[in-house]
C-alpha cells in the first residue's frame, strides 16, 4: 500500500466512525423528547452567542449539564458520540506538517513486532546462569537506547546469536518501547524485506514507491534475522546497502538481528554495507546467548 491509499484509508475510517456517532445521536434525539428539547435549546443559545447576542451563560451551562445527565441515564458515553482519535499525533488526518504521519508509514508494512514483548515482561532467568549478568547488561543498554531515542550515541544496534537466543524478543522489546513514545517503528524479517525490494525492483506501477518509502521514512527500522533471506542478483545486496545508507545519511536508526558474525556479514553483503552497519560511529554489536532458549 502506498502513502496516498494509506492516508485515504485512515481518513475514511475516521469519517465512518464520526458518521456512526452522528447516526447514534439522531436516533437518541428521535427516541427521547426531553433530550431533543434540551439539544434544541442549547443550539438556539449557541447560535445567539455566535451572532454576538448576550446570553445567560449559567443557563447554557445548566442545559449542557442536563444533556449529559440524560445521556448518562441512556448509557451513552462521550466516546460513543465523539470518537477519540486512533492517532493523536495526526488526529487521523494521516499528515503531520504536510508529511506522512508515523501511523501512515507503519500501516504500509506488515508488522513483525511481538505485542507482549516488553522489558517489564522480560525474564532473564531463562538464560543460563553463566550468561545472565552479561545479558542483563545488554538489556540495560537496550533500555537506555529506548529512553534516549532518538538522541542516542549510535544509530544502529546489532544483536547476534544462534537460533533461539532471544534476539527477536529483545528487538521487539525495543520496538514496542520506542513505538510507545510515539515514534514510527517498522519491524520485518529480512525475508519480507527482500521480497519488498524485489517487488520494488520489478514494478512499474503507481504503487512502486510504496514498497520502499516506509522503510526509508520510519523513525526506527528493525530487520530481523538478517542472513536468512535469498540472495537475488541486483536486489538483495544492492537494496540493503541503499536502505541502510539512506537511513544513515538521514540520521535514522536501524536495528539488526542475525545469526551471522561480523566477518560473515562482511563476506555476504560486502565491505560497503558492513561499514554502514558496523561503522565505529554508527553501530554497536552484541552477542546474545549461546543457548537455544526454546529448548
Amino acid at each position: 500500500m502506498d502513502y496516498k491509499k494509506a492516508i485515504n484509508k485512515i481518513v475514511a475510517q475516521r469519517n465512518s466512525r464520526l458518521s456512526e456517532a452522528r447516526l447514534l445521536y439522531l436516533e437518541l434525539l428521535r427516541a427521547d423528547p426531553e433530550l431533543y428539547e434540551t439539544e434544541k435549546a442549547i443550539r438556539g443559545m449557541t447560535m445567539d452567542k455566535i451572532k454576538g447576542k448576550d446570553i445567560d451563560e449559567s443557563a447554557l451551562a445548566a442545559l449542557n449539564a442536563k444533556k449529559s445527565e440524560i445521556l448518562k441515564r441512556s448509557g451513552v458515553t462521550k466516546e460513543m458520540l465523539d470518537p477519540p482519535y486512533n492517532c493523536k499525533k495526526c488526529r487521523d488526518t494521516g499528515l503531520v506538517d504536510g508529511k506522512p504521519c508515523s501511523c501512515v508509514i507503519k500501516s504500509c508494512v506488515s508488522d513483525g513486532m511481538t505485542a507482549n514483548a516488553t522489558f517489564e515482561n522480560s525474564d532473564l532467568s531463562v538464560f543460563p546462569s553463566k550468561e545472565r549478568e552479561r545479558i542483563g547488561k545488554i538489556y540495560e543498554i537496550a533500555k537506555a537506547f529506548c529512553e534516549k531515542f532518538p538522541s542516542t550515541n549510535k544509530l544502529n544496534l546489532i544483536f547476534m546469536g544462534g537460533c533461539g537466543s532471544g534476539k527477536t524478543y529483545l528487538a521487539s522489546c525495543i520496538a514496542n518501547a520506542v513505538s510507545a513514545k510515539g515514534y514510527g517503528v517498522i519491524m520485518l524479517s529480512s525475508f519480507v524485506f527482500v521480497n519488498r525490494m524485489l517487488k520494488y525492483h520489478t514494478s512499474f506501477d503507481d504503487e512502486k514507491l510504496g514498497y520502499i518509502e516506509p522503510l526509508l521514512d520510519c523513525d526506527l527500522l528493525i530487520l530481523d534475522d538478517l542472513g536468512s533471506e535469498n540472495i537475488f542478483k541486483n536486489v538483495t545486496v544492492e537494496y540493503l546497502f541503499h536502505v541502510v545508507n539512506e537511513r544513515m545519511n538521514s540520521g535514522k536508526h536501524t536495528i539488526f538481528t542475525t545469526n551471522l558474525d561480523d566477518d560473515m556479514i562482511r563476506n555476504r553483503y560486502g565491505e560497503r554495507t558492513h561499514s554502514r552497519i558496523f561503522g565505529s560511529r554508527l553501530g554497536t554489536g552484541f552477542a546474545l546467548s549461546d543457548t537455544d532458549l526454546r529448548k
